[in-house]
């Protein structure tokens, strides 16, 4: 299975959906723009590899936000059905929209809460820099469980409690205030994680660090690069890329601004 991303940012972005055509084209010459999200996907990509998934699978994206991780799964295993749940109605409604510009027929969306779906004998569940923005006690692990399969996974990837920044902080502060106010279960480093995925009665099948100081360089370029303005977003955005691959050869694992597990539900 071969994952691709970015192609839906063209129906998705704001700034791009009015002119499709023009969209297009700028994402052939560009690639995709936001740094974080291309980040995130690199991880995804590797652990994906990590999930013996078939054909016919059923997959959950558990805060879908854009869609964009699940229409890539679309695309790459149309034989497969995914649905794509987030509970802010106007994503979804996104969502919906670029599926359809897209042709893609093997998504299913949904606005809901997990537990007041009908959702259910899912194979994989999957949730990217979502569970951060969730208090530890609403985090719906107990839910992810019971609707999933024996047998099957589910992936956290989150934000380590502890970051590590390059530059002065004061660089950052519209974004510390933005995080202080949203990230309200950023609270769990990889030892945590792990301890709370095996209280929630899964197997631990992978547990890794990932974005290094390499990877968060590469942020807080395209950050301090997009704040200048959008000559200067296009400018880092190469650099930017280039540093993430960097970083996923260079990584040591040992530390990181980002965990991920993966737990196995072993028994019913």
């Amino acid at each position: 299975m071969e994952l691709t991303f970015g192609q839906a940012q063209v129906y998705t972005s704001a700034r791009m959906k009015d002119n499709p055509a023009l969209a297009k084209l700028f994402n052939k010459v560009f690639g995709y723009t936001n740094i974080g999200n291309y980040a995130r996907f690199t991880i995804f990509k590797k652990l994906m590899k990590e999930i013996p998934l078939s054909d016919k699978s059923e997959i959950l994206d558990l805060g879908t936000g854009y869609g964009e991780y699940a229409i890539s799964l679309a695309e790459a295993n149309p034989s497969a059905i995914i649905h794509a749940l987030d509970i802010d109605q106007e994503r979804i409604n996104s969502v919906d929209e670029a599926l359809s510009q897209a042709e893609i027929r093997n998504v299913r969306t949904t606005s809901k809460h997990l537990e007041e779906t009908a959702i259910c004998e899912l194979d994989f569940v999957f949730s990217i820099d979502v569970f951060e923005h969730i208090l530890p006690e609403e985090m719906p692990f107990s839910t992810v469980r019971e609707k999933l399969k024996t047998g099957g996974y589910f992936m956290v990837k989150i934000p380590n409690k502890d970051q590590s920044t390059i530059f002065p902080e004061k660089y950052f502060e519209e974004h510390q205030d933005w995080l202080e106010d949203e990230h309200i279960g950023q609270v769990y480093d990889l030892a945590g994680l792990k301890t709370r995925f095996e209280n929630e009665g899964f197997e631990i099948v992978h547990a890794s660090y990932s974005d290094g100081i390499l990877s968060r360089f590469a942020w807080e370029m395209a950050y301090l690069g997009k704040k200048a303005g959008t000559f200067t977003q296009l400018l880092t955005l190469p650099f930017a890329k280039a540093l993430i691959h960097l970083d996923r050869l260079l990584h040591s694992g040992k530390k990181g601004n980002a965990i991920q597990v993966i737990g196995k539900k072993v028994h019913s």
